[in-house]
């Protein structure tokens, strides 16, 4: 999933809301992050689903970034990383389930699926991403319940940032889901690595600065 991702982590925000969005949305990518750092490595890998312009999606060996075991590890050690800098056990908690999630939501959409525990372990996949309107359909309605979720928990900011956190997550959704159903050529790999590495940073951060809380609030 794409706009998904940012769609949980939208909706965690009324657990907490001092906690802010742009963590939960680095959170929620955090997977893909590693993938990234992964693929670099070697360590993991992608190939291209024969008639890529028909079928638009890639398939993944990923145990280590994607793996259920190993990424309940790193939604762990990000949450503690989170209760060392943050000093806030919910604000972990919420950054921990965001990172766990991402194992869920991609075990719906991938086809060959998300191994369990790590190389060679059984893998889940429900394989939605063989039909695609209906993935993006969900993705589209679960970016709909989650902006209506954020919007209140967020009373107290200013309309116009929230209105402007609506605006950038609707043109997210917009550029995620028709980037997915358009695409006809096979991304190259500088492209998938900026994807997976730098695209998580700057999303969060472009969500952060719209989600700082009021002056005379407190940051987490």
């Amino acid at each position: 999933m794409g706009i998904g991702h940012v769609a949980v982590a939208l909706s965690l925000k009324p657990a907490d809301r001092r906690v802010n969005a742009g963590l939960l949305i680095f959170a929620a990518f955090f997977a893909d992050f590693l993938l990234g750092w992964c693929v670099l490595a070697g360590w993991e890998s992608y190939q291209v689903a024969a008639d890529y312009a028909h079928r638009h999606y890639l398939l993944f060996t990923f145990p280590w970034s994607h793996g259920l075991v190993p990424l309940l590890v790193w939604s762990a050690a990000l949450a503690l990383l989170c209760r060392a800098f943050l000093r806030g056990s919910r604000a972990a908690l919420l950054v921990a389930v965001a990172a766990a999630s991402h194992f869920v939501l991609d075990a719906l959409v991938h086809v060959r699926g998300l191994p369990l525990a790590g190389p060679g372990s059984f893998a889940l996949g429900l394989g939605l991403w063989r039909n695609l309107p209906l993935e993006l359909g969900i993705e589209a309605a679960m970016t709909v319940a989650a902006l209506a979720l954020y919007l209140r928990a967020t009373r107290d900011h200013s309309r116009g940032r929230r209105a402007a956190m609506v605006v950038y997550v609707v043109l997210l959704a917009f550029l995620m889901i028709s980037g997915q159903a358009a695409a006809t050529d096979p991304p190259r790999r500088a492209e998938l690595l900026s994807s997976w590495i730098a695209a998580p940073v700057l999303l969060s951060a472009i969500a952060a600065w719209l989600d700082r809380r009021p002056r005379g609030h407190a940051i987490i």
